[in-house]
């Protein structure tokens, strides 16, 4: 939805004993208070299983550059869109790779701006960034029709990359899917919380 400005002030963060809580961030500082949060990563079991491979990065000029791992294979290629503060080494994304080469098809994973091995610094990233970071993927490193699997916020993002690049986009498959989570979130802050917060603007 390229032009569509949406305002958030909301997001999620692990909570020890009340599973996921509600927390704000600031106009200027944007992710900052999310900076406590490690990002996810997958069982050391899991990754003693696997081949190692070697991270590459696509550079772009005036973009942080985007670290990605890409398998060559059969098209449709699959895209995996992680969730919010999620690593391309999460345990769905790996899972999704080892399907991948069960059955010969191409796949890419990779990390947002200033996420896991990215350029970037977290506090500057905002819902468009990321944005960017997906269409960047999809224009720079996919070769043919492409499968998108959105998780969590990345199916938010996958939406507007289907949106933006419909000829690219054949299909969409969501894993709890948050569309509009963040904007959710902040909606259903009490109203005395959520005057007092600043907002942070989704800029396309």
């Amino acid at each position: 939805m390229a032009g569509v400005g949406l305002a958030v002030a909301a997001s999620w963060v692990p909570c020890r004993r009340r599973g996921w809580a509600v927390v704000s961030f600031g106009f200027h500082r944007g992710l900052s208070a999310l900076l406590a949060r490690k990002p996810e990563r997958a069982p050391w079991w899991l990754a003693a299983c696997r081949q190692k491979t070697s991270v590459s990065f696509l550079s772009r000029p005036d973009l942080p550059n985007l670290a990605y791992k890409k398998l060559k294979g059969k098209s449709p290629g699959i895209i995996f869109i992680p969730g919010y503060i999620s690593t391309m080494n999460g345990t769905k994304a790996l899972a999704i790779e080892d399907f991948c080469k069960s059955l010969g098809h191409a796949y890419i994973r990779f990390d947002y701006s200033g996420i896991g091995n990215s350029d970037g610094n977290l506090k500057e990233c905002t819902v468009g960034k990321w944005r960017k970071d997906v269409l960047s993927i999809i224009d720079e490193l996919a070769e043919g029709p492409q499968i998108l699997v959105g998780s969590s916020l990345g199916g938010w993002l996958m939406l507007h990359a289907a949106i933006a690049r419909p000829q690219k986009v054949v299909a969409l498959v969501g894993i709890a899917t948050a569309v509009d989570g963040l904007v959710t979130q902040f909606n259903q802050l009490p109203v005395e919380d959520s005057e007092s917060k600043s907002y942070i603007f989704y800029s396309a």
